[in-house]
């Protein structure tokens, strides 16, 4: 989930979620609306530098700043990423990052600026709230939490950095109309070893499911809320709800569930009990993937005291429902305080994330040797081989997150990681080791970093023969990602555990992988979740988990590569198998399915899983295509009445926007 990054320069936004009516016909690379963007936030970088300095509102600064107040949809800035986001969202977001981040390194690097001087914290803290205000982000709350904790490290960051406003909107809305920038330091390759065959067709030596595999089970985006109530008020304003006014709501619909509540809300602890609970009796666990975020989504009320005693709670739960089998977690975004945000070895200890890595490590050494402990205090990461010819490596994919303000200090002390991933997998590949990657974050997420992802996905294309599994979370969705080298064959496999959290609109879940005991190859998996509606009607029982699907039944049993890239190629083709895939993309929520997915809406789930590095989109492109032919082939009653509609909004958009930004113009 996103972090409020741009908060400080008015923005706060939030992890993936895609809700209905998004515009499909609106070009987010259009050069014509950056431009536009960048004439408006020429013009408001100008009025509130003026106010800055003069304290006088002009007219044309109130009308700017009430227009753009308007354009945006507020919860929507919160619950979306920026791939996601409505393009009058992305072009107010655009808009003023540009702007006010120009306002904010203006005012500190300048001689005369007002954030040079001894008050400098305290203005910069009345500018980030002033334009909150202004603007209408969000509550009074929200905002002063989310500045009060990212200050510091924002403060540091511009005063130690080069950076400027193209390149900091151009990474952090990478994949938008809004990149225009291009500096060196974030455009670097890696040193790849070229001492192998050339691939010559797609990997497809997978072993088939058997009965002697091994099981391996995924707990991931956990989002454990210590504060989460029965009975609260479960619609509010702030990003995540389900822990006020009970006095208020109790007993009408609007109140939270007992095991969870579909809405913005995150995981009582009683659920996250009857999951472990669950697995325990019913799977056997060889070995545990906890693959990130285990904090809530009260994203302007974390602190290193409830974060780390949320991160322990939950780990000694592992170690009493499973004494005897190993964990190994990595991190998520939602670990640190202040959110998102991962800082290099060298800074000062007051923006250090050096806490977080002892922190984990005192509760992860249980199941982790002694030297894994150098590179988990350097970075968050380490490897480690729970048998011969197994080895994992779990890495701090947060080097890669657009929402991680250091990403914005330096674009090269990203490096190091991937460097020691590429060597370990070399090393692994010379004592002919099988390896899985655990990596909160996908690599073709619109919020990874596009230069990060295509250097990691050439490690997976070199060391194809030698990873055989990747597993992820983050999205919140049951996923499955296909990488392809550069020639476009298919190299490896990347899986989504989905969530167990609620947030949002989804049922708890956990997943089971079949895993060959010689290659360790993904052969089969279970999804296991739990029906919440039907849950919340009976407090008093424990929620019935059942098995919600089997991929090899359902889907194909070429579990390679090969085998998964020519299942995409049937999903396009066949509208209905596409939709199936779907809803257990979405853990058949009641929600999800009664809203249903419309042709734009099953194209981006087709596409995402061809899309490993967020900047080449090939084989979407070709997938997207086919699909569209396959649903315009369909009977008349399986078309969707919502596509001209969609369409029609997109184009409304597009004509609204500009012409709201055009009125804007004239009044200067």
């Amino acid at each position: 989930m996103r972090c409020l990054l741009i908060l400080c320069c008015g923005l706060l936004l939030a992890s993936a979620v895609n809700l209905p009516g998004v515009p499909v016909d609106f070009d987010l690379d259009d050069k014509v609306l950056s431009a536009i963007a960048d004439d408006v936030a020429g013009r408001l970088e100008e009025e509130y530098m003026t106010f800055l300095k003069t304290g006088v509102e002009t007219p044309a600064f109130k009308k700017l700043t009430h227009q753009l107040a308007k354009a945006h949809s507020k919860k929507d800035m919160f619950t979306k990423s920026m791939a996601d986001l409505e393009p009058r969202d992305s072009f107010v977001a655009c808009t003023l990052c540009r702007s006010v981040i120009n306002v904010m390194m203006r005012t500190v690097r300048e001689e005369d600026g007002a954030l040079n001087g001894e008050n400098s914290s305290k203005i910069m803290k009345d500018i980030a709230m002033d334009v909150c205000r202004r603007l209408e982000l969000q509550t009074e709350e929200v905002c002063e939490g989310v500045i009060d904790a990212e200050q510091p490290t924002v403060e540091y960051i511009m005063r130690n950095s080069d950076m400027d406003s193209d390149s900091f909107c151009s990474l952090f809305m990478g994949i938008t109309f809004c990149d225009k920038g291009k500096s060196p330091q974030y455009n670097w390759t890696l040193n790849v070893d070229s001492n192998a065959e050339a691939m010559t067709a797609s990997k497809s030596d997978t072993p088939r499911h058997s009965d002697s595999d091994i099981k391996i089970c995924q707990f991931t985006d956990i989002h454990h809320d210590p504060l989460y109530e029965a009975g609260s008020l479960a619609s509010c304003n702030e990003p995540m709800c389900c822990q006020r006014k009970k006095e208020d709501v109790e007993g009408t619909s609007d109140a939270a569930g007992f095991w969870g509540d579909y809405r913005d809300c995150d995981l009582p602890w009683r659920s996250f009990e009857s999951a472990l609970d669950h697995a325990a009796k019913t799977e056997e666990c060889t070995y545990i993937y906890q693959t990130g975020d285990v904090v809530d989504h009260m994203v302007w009320a974390t602190s290193v005291k409830k974060n780390t005693e949320v991160l322990t709670k939950v780990s000694n739960q592992f170690s009493k429902v499973f004494p005897n089998v190993n964990v190994y977690p990595c991190i998520g975004n939602h670990e640190p305080h202040p959110l998102n945000n991962f800082s290099p070895e060298f800074v000062p200890d007051e923006v250090n994330t050096r806490w977080l890595y002892e922190h984990l490590y005192n509760d992860w050494k249980q199941w982790l040797p002694a030297e894994t402990e150098e590179t988990i205090l350097r970075g968050g990461y380490y490897t480690v081989s729970p048998r011969k010819g197994f080895r994992i490596i779990a890495l701090n994919s947060n080097g890669c997150y657009t929402d991680n303000l250091w990403l914005y200090h330096n674009g090269t002390d990203k490096i190091p990681q991937l460097q020691w991933f590429h060597d370990t997998l070399l090393a692994a590949e010379a004592n002919g080791e099988k390896v899985h990657v655990l990596s909160h974050i996908p690599s073709g997420d619109g919020t990874c970093w596009a230069v990060w992802a295509r250097e990691y996905n050439r490690c997976i294309t070199r060391f194809h023969k030698t990873i055989s599994g990747i597993f992820h979370g983050h999205s919140h969705k049951d996923e499955l990602f296909v990488h392809y080298s550069d020639e476009g064959h298919a190299t490896a496999v990347a899986w989504n555990g989905g969530a167990l959290t609620t947030y949002s609109y989804k049922n708890p879940n956990y997943r089971v992988y079949d895993v060959d005991a010689e290659t360790f190859d993904v052969t089969n998996h279970r999804t296991y979740i739990f029906d919440l509606n039907e849950a919340n009607k009976n407090p008093e029982q424990q929620p019935n988990w059942l098995l919600e699907y089997e991929f090899i039944k359902e889907f194909t049993e070429d579990t390679s590569p090969a085998g998964i890239d020519k299942l995409l190629d049937e999903l396009a083709d066949k509208p209905a198998l596409m939709r199936k895939f779907w809803r257990f993309k979405v853990t058949s929520a009641e929600p999800q399915v009664t809203g249903g997915c419309d042709r734009h809406c099953l194209a981006r789930s087709l596409c995402r899983a061809a899309v490993t590095v967020n900047d080449q989109t090939s084989r979407c492109e070709e997938l997207r295509e086919r699909l569209f032919k396959a649903l315009d082939k369909e009977e008349p009653e399986y078309d969707d009445d919502d596509d001209d509609g969609a369409a029609a909004l997109g184009v409304l958009s597009l004509t609204s926007l500009l012409a709201i930004v055009l009125s804007v113009r004239v009044g200067f």
